[in-house]
């Protein structure tokens, strides 16, 4: 199993890092390789909220799709775990912690274990990929955090 843990620190409130993260549907805006999203029915239980998609990547001229459902506590959270697609295992969290109110912290974990093709091809690079992830990440936290803090000097 491959396990991969990134943090960043931001200068952007936590609720602006928790909703780039949670909105899945913009991910092929501004995630390498992410070429497409389809929000999916979900079902819910207790007080989580739960996003379902599924992701279509292409990488090397192939393309690969799977289902995740991400379960949700705002502003602190995001578990992500594998309903279908090329692998065995893949599970991931994103920690949201707040450092101040113009501040925060976020933490990813992905652990996987791919399966065929996909696991020959994601095996070397595996580090470099989470590193180019967390960075695309990061620059559209800031993006929209800049955007944010434009607006609530204007009110």
């Amino acid at each position: 199993m491959t396990i991969l843990t990134r943090s960043s620190l931001l200068m952007v409130p936590v609720n602006v890092a928790y909703d780039v993260v949670n909105d899945v549907a913009s991910y092929p805006d501004f995630l390498p390789a992410c070429d497409k999203v389809e929000l999916l029915p979900s079902g819910g239980e207790g007080n989580a909220e739960h996003v379902r998609a599924r992701v279509t990547t292409g990488a090397k001229g192939m393309t690969y799709s799977f289902v995740t459902t991400n379960t949700c506590v705002v502003n602190e959270r995001i578990e992500m775990t594998l309903d279908e697609g090329p692998f065995e295992v893949l599970e991931g969290s994103w920690i949201f912690k707040a450092l101040s109110d113009e501040g925060c912290r976020i933490d990813l974990t992905l652990e996987f274990v791919a399966q065929g093709m996909l696991s020959r091809l994601l095996s070397p690079m595996a580090n470099a990929v989470a590193d180019r992830m967390v960075v695309a990440f990061t620059q559209r936290i800031q993006d929209v955090g800049d955007t944010y803090a434009q607006q609530s000097q204007g009110k």
